[in-house]
Formats: C-alpha cells, sequence, structure tokens
C-alpha cells in the first residue's frame, strides 16, 4: 500500500513538473504582441492594431461569403460598422488622419465563425495580409456576421492585399480609395 502512495505522488510530481504547464503565454516564431485586450501584429516595422466594440451593419449587402474593405474615412466606416457599446467594454478608436481601416467580414450564419490575422507579409509597394477563417458547428441559437478589423499606418502600402493561405480574396489599390 505504501508502494502504491509513492507510485501516485511521483507520478503527481512528474504531471506538474517543469515544462509540463499550461498557459495562455506562450513564445513562437510569430511576430505577435500579446497586450491585454489585443494582439498586435508586426512584421518588419508594420504594425497593424485590431480594433474592438464593433458589429456589421444589416444593411450590409454580402456578394461573397467573405468580404473585405479599406476604408480611409468615418463616413465610410459607418456605413459598414455600428458601434457595439455596453455597459462595460471599451470601444478601439481610428484616427483616420494617420491609419486605413482594414476589415474582413464573414456572411451572417448560425455557425461558429472566427477570423484570424496569421501573417502580414510586406514588399516594396504591397502589404498582404493572410488570415485564417473558420466556420465551424456547432450552430448557435442567432445570426451574426463575424468581422476583423484592424487600423494599418496610411505611410505602409500602396496596395493592401487579403488573403487566406493562398487564395487571394480581395486586393485594393490605396490611391483608388474614396476620398
Amino acid at each position: 500500500m505504501k508502494s502504491l502512495s509513492m507510485a501516485g505522488l511521483l507520478l503527481f510530481l512528474a504531471a506538474c513538473g517543469p515544462g509540463t504547464s499550461r498557459s495562455d503565454e506562450h513564445s513562437s516564431s510569430k511576430d505577435t504582441l500579446s497586450t491585454d485586450s489585443t494582439s498586435i501584429v508586426m512584421q518588419k516595422d508594420v504594425v497593424i492594431r485590431p480594433l474592438s466594440g464593433y458589429f456589421v451593419n444589416n444593411t450590409v449587402k454580402f456578394t461573397d461569403s467573405v468580404q473585405c474593405w479599406v476604408i480611409n474615412n468615418a463616413e465610410e466606416m459607418k456605413k459598414v460598422f455600428g458601434v457595439a457599446k455596453t455597459m462595460n467594454n471599451t470601444i478601439d478608436t481610428i484616427d483616420f488622419s494617420q491609419n486605413l481601416l482594414a476589415a474582413v467580414v464573414l456572411r451572417p450564419s448560425e455557425l461558429t465563425q472566427s477570423i484570424e490575422l496569421r501573417r502580414v507579409l510586406r514588399s516594396e509597394n504591397e502589404l498582404t495580409l493572410d488570415f485564417i477563417i473558420q466556420v465551424d458547428a456547432p450552430k448557435t441559437t442567432y445570426t451574426k456576421a463575424m468581422a476583423w478589423l484592424g487600423a494599418i499606418p496610411k505611410s505602409e502600402a500602396k496596395e493592401i492585399r487579403f488573403m487566406v493561405g493562398d487564395r487571394m480574396l480581395h486586393s485594393y489599390n490605396v490611391a483608388d480609395l474614396p476620398k
């Protein structure tokens, strides 16, 4: 009986030993800074600040399962997104004099949806945003349009491309955006 207790204690200590603890903090080869409420993606001095506190207006017409936007003024942003203010959340703001708004939105669905910016690739004139998009069961009891919004400094690129893996979703020439 004593050896069984000793074996159980050793098993417990081995399971709780160094290198076996689980934590939300982890290091990886990704260039991602984690802060309390947001993840800021950086690569080669490109800083994209995710924005939270917005929903997709129900007046948006979907022509595809994934829609992408690059917006350069508050009026255009209000046509697509509304402020989702609750009693205890913070609405991230964007300074359009310094930044562009990049957004990816999934068609409204009852399925569980997620959008994650996996990496940012920068060439001389292009900024490529590569996303991971998942749409899965289980179904929810309501319909929602998942959205990812991020602030990109205006000086970073002349063209912004949205990708999911090797599939291009959309490409925007910044000079062609409505003023």
